[in-house]
């Protein structure tokens, strides 16, 4: 498995005020690169991409994140 070049056409810019997993992106190892990609291999190179961080303070980061926008979201009652 190797880097045929592929992935560059999915190259995902670095979002302002939000991080990279937040924000939908994921991370290939094998290109180096994050994406903006829907499925959960690469297209370039067929490797599994990244979806959370691997290191424990931006893990953490991330969850707060999510649990702020659940917390947001309001909840429909049915009667």
């Amino acid at each position: 498995m190797t880097c045929k070049g592929i992935c560059t056409r999915y190259k995902a810019q670095k979002p302002v005020g939000a991080g990279r997993y937040a924000s939908g992106q994921k991370r290939c190892q094998i290109c180096e690169i994050f994406i903006k990609w829907d499925g959960l291999w690469c297209p370039c190179c067929g490797y599994r991409l990244r979806t959370k961080p691997r290191n424990l303070k931006y893990k953490a980061k991330l969850r707060d994140k999510k649990i702020s926008v659940v917390q947001q979201v309001p909840r429909v009652q049915n009667k």
